[in-house]
């Protein structure tokens, strides 16, 4: 009987559908008979709005009815008209009008000033009000996304794989959804996806479409760029007034918005904002980053009175990446069952006033005064969360029903037709998920190790690892690691590192990685190995315990890494690192005490022996300079032991984080890091051992300087306060380097002092200064004008009190992120001048490495 209930009831809804459900679709052309594409059609009734295809069709299925429809696109006529769905199937054909946008005959109430200017400051005074204006609403949406890759590159394709490019290219893959949203004020969003169809196969990770309408234009940031709306748009925006039209006796304004400097983080385009009331009536933005350029249009129209809401999408992505030709477009339409606005008048600007002329000052003001009295008035208290939270304000819930939703419910909730690409990429959906999967699955050994395409030569070639338990992993570094650095104290290097893991839980391992090399020239074995214990992952914990015997830079916070060194020696006879012999046991632990505050402790012993050059010279035959330290205290290497112990303890105030895969990261602060260390030895037995203490406190913090800029700075102050045998590499250190190519970077490393001239064994004061921005000079120019170049302007001191020694060095920097950048500095030596020289700074070789 309850089949036989379900059954009857089935046959009920179906036939309710026939009865009551019409499809009303149609095209909307221009008065030439050309299809109008991505045009809104709005229907009151419903608070509902559909766009139309790039051919300028449509379909919504409504119950028998009359409704008011109102048919608008960028450059037309607002169309409003009537119509009866008193059938199963009903169609129309709509032409619109060009719009004349009138420039003459503008009477405004603020006078003589520029009409631009003026509506763009009344609108960015009310943006806070109409962001705070709805307090909440229900609604479902629809959403239709598609991409296609039209083009890739044969190196790519060789790398990534025929069979991998193969299945991609020039392939429409297609998602389609169907969700009912709740939102609540502030940030609040409660999604259903009550159905979903998609031909992306599942290796593929299409994101979440709907977070395009978590983004406001009101707010300060829209689709990540600066809003033309934020209080500080005009500094970075130009306004140009090209015109206003009459749709429904409101005046709508047309404004051009043109970046005052080329970048990707502003937005081109148009903004049509309504009179009196200062609200949005379309946008037509243009955004362009990195290869990637972007079309928005949003269409909002009056859901409730005084009150517009976006109620169509459309978002075209073009991509030209390195040769990759990529296009992608979505659609998107929203129905407004319930909308709950603020009560009463009391979040108004005050002070707005239609004939009144205000100032850019005066717009910024008053928003912000309005932002602040929403806020007041906001009766939900909140606790400062230092805590980012992926998505916190969007829950996402699939229903279980949606993959399987049959044609005639899509029939019901598509606002699009389907092309016949559209159509043609589900009927071949199934058999392109299946190669991918197998695909992918033959790949899937490839993930950790690097690949040459032939497992057996990856094994023997390059870093392995390999997973021989439920919970242990281990590897070696292959013939890739077979030779390690080149110095002219050990020659080559020849030998093998090794990898173990345990993992005890998701977030806590043990890993030990043990390395064995000889050395050609002192013919000795160099070896160490490092145990590494991560625990506590709320609070960071990291235990480190490292034991080993090998060639060791004397200076260890030098700006000279080991694989530079290797290269200048190699290659072009030079030996900036100064090497000595080596023999430890230590362990460090660091644990987040409270956030923002790191507690680090560390016991060290070693055995040091000094160390002279080999008789061996570099590839090209330069005999190198000998292995000794120009220091102005005239100490060199001599053979000693030491027993010591380091603490230190830092705190960032209000340091946000984010918790990913159950660790804690920290993100960012607007306060600088506070540091106190200290470095001293342990009781020492007799004079062989070194006998010291000091301390220091270090300030260090980066910001934002404005939209282009940020601000970084570094303060390192310190002495002994305990000399009674400090030997050289006791001293302090500072990082530093005199040759042209630096792998660390220039920020904090003096570039032009020999690494150990002045480390000292008394008191010192550093500070290091980074200006870094999008334009400057040479950002200027329009040939380079580009998303990944930047420029920086450097200042760095050291003084030794004791000495009367004050080293400063100026610079400029100019290069493209994470790759490669030049730059030019000067020194001085007190008033001196001492030189200057061009240095190269390659981060991309630690990533290489």
């Amino acid at each position: 009987m309850r089949l036989e209930g379900i059954f009857l009831l089935l046959i009920s809804l179906l036939g309710f559908t026939e009865l009551d459900a019409a499809v009303f679709s149609g095209k909307i052309t221009d008065e030439n008979g050309q299809p109008v594409p991505y045009a809104s059609v709005y229907i009151h009734e419903l608070s509902t709005g559909v766009s139309t295809d790039e051919k300028g069709a449509f379909r919504i299925t409504l119950q028998q009815g009359i409704y008011t429809c109102e048919v608008s696109s960028l450059g037309y006529k607002r169309e409003r008209f009537t119509i009866e769905i008193d059938s199963q199937y009903v169609t129309k054909t709509i032409i619109l009008k060009e719009e004349i946008y009138r420039l003459s005959d503008v009477t405004f109430r603020g006078g003589k000033e520029d009409r631009a200017m003026s509506v763009m400051r009344r609108a960015i005074a009310k943006a806070p009000y109409h962001r705070q204006q709805v307090r909440g609403y229900e609604s479902t949406l629809y959403m239709k996304g598609s991409m296609k890759v039209t083009k890739i590159p044969a190196l790519i394709r060789l790398q990534a794989g025929r069979s991998k490019t193969g299945l991609v290219l020039n392939k429409l893959f297609l998602i389609e959804s169907h969700s009912e949203i709740v939102y609540s004020y502030p940030n609040n969003y409660d999604e259903t996806i009550k159905a979903l169809s998609s031909t992306i196969p599942s290796e593929i990770d299409p994101g979440s479409m709907s977070g395009v309408i978590r983004t406001s234009v009101y707010d300060k940031n829209f689709f990540g760029k600066l809003s033309p709306l934020a209080p500080n748009a005009f500094n970075y925006y130009r306004f140009v007034y090209e015109g206003i039209t009459n749709e429904s006796g409101r005046i709508i304004n047309k404004i051009r918005i043109t970046p005052k400097k080329g970048d990707s983080k502003l937005i081109t385009g148009y903004i049509y904002i309504q009179d009196d009331t200062w609200n949005v009536s379309y946008i037509d933005f243009v955004t362009k980053e990195a290869g990637v350029t972007t079309n928005v249009k949003i269409t909002y129209n009056e859901v409730k009175p005084s009150i517009k809401l976006p109620t169509a999408y459309s978002v075209d992505v073009k991509v030209d990446i390195l040769g990759v030709n990529a296009g992608g477009r979505f659609n998107s339409s929203i129905t407004y069952s319930k909308v709950n606005e603020v009560k009463g008048e009391q979040l108004q600007p005050e002070t707005l006033l239609p004939d009144k002329k205000i100032t850019t000052r005066e717009a910024r003001k008053i928003a912000s005064v309005t932002e602040k009295r929403v806020k007041q008035n906001d009766t939900v208290s909140r606790k400062k969360d230092l805590e980012i939270k992926r998505d916190t304000t969007h829950k996402r819930v699939v229903d279980t029903l949606a993959k399987m939703r049959d044609n005639t419910y899509w029939t019901e909730v598509r606002r699009l037709p389907l092309s016949e690409e559209e159509i043609l990429s589900y009927k071949e959906s199934d058999s392109l998920k299946k190669e991918f999967k197998r695909v992918f699955e033959e790949d899937s050994v490839k993930k950790i190790n690097r690949s040459t395409g032939n497992k057996i030569v990856d094994k023997i070639v390059y870093d392995a690892r390999y997973k021989v338990g439920k919970n242990i992993t281990l590897g070696y570094g292959g013939l890739t690691r077979l030779v390690g650095d080149f110095n002219f104290t050990d020659g080559y290097q020849i030998g093998q590192n090794l990898y173990a893991s345990y993992r005890i839980n998701n977030n806590s391992s043990i890993v030990l990685t043990p390395e064995l090399y000889y050395s050609t020239l002192r013919k000795e074995l160099l070896w160490k190995t490092d145990a590494v214990f991560t625990y506590s992952p709320l609070r960071s914990g990291r235990l480190l315990l490292s034991t080993g015997e090998g060639s060791s830079n004397i200076n260890r916070r030098s700006g000279v890494t080991p694989l530079v060194n290797s290269y200048a020696s190699f290659l072009f006879g030079l030996n900036p690192v100064k090497f000595h012999s080596r023999r430890w046991i230590e362990g460090t632990n660091s644990i987040d005490l409270s956030n923002g505050l790191r507690l680090n402790v560390g016991l060290s012993y070693e055995e040091i022996t000094p160390l002279e050059n080999g008789d061996i010279k570099s590839l090209f035959g330069k005999v190198p300079q000998p292995n000794t330290t120009d220091n102005i205290y005239e100490v060199i290497s001599t053979e000693h032991k030491s027993a010591s112990y380091t603490i230190s303890l830092s705190y960032t105030p209000e340091y946000y984080y984010r918790i990913r895969d159950g660790r804690k990261r920290y993100v960012r602060s607007k306060y600088p890091t506070f540091t106190l260390y200290s470095r001293a030895t342990l009781t020492s037995p007799s004079q062989e051992y070194s006998s010291y203490g000091m301390a220091g406190l270090t300030i260090s913090q980066r910001f934002n300087a404005g939209l282009y800029g940020m601000f970084l700075y570094n303060v390192d102050a310190g002495g002994f306060y305990k000399r009674d045998r400090v030997f050289l590499n006791d001293f302090r250190h500072f990082a530093s380097s005199d040759i042209m190519v630096t792998e660390n970077g220039f920020y904090g490393a003096f570039l032009l002092l020999d690494s150990y001239r002045y480390s000292t064994p008394e008191s010192w004061l550093t500070a290091a200064i980074e200006y870094r921005t999008d334009y400057l000079f040479l950002n200027r120019l329009p040939i380079f004008n580009s998303a990944f170049l930047y420029e920086a302007l450097h200042l760095k001191a050291l003084w030794l009190p004791e000495k009367r020694i004050t080293h400063t060095e100026a610079g400029y920097s100019f290069g493209m992120k994470g790759l490669v950048r030049a730059g030019v500095f000067v020194g001085f030596d007190g008033a001196k001048y001492s030189g200057y020289g061009f240095r190269i700074e390659l981060p991309i070789l630690s990533q290489l490495r």
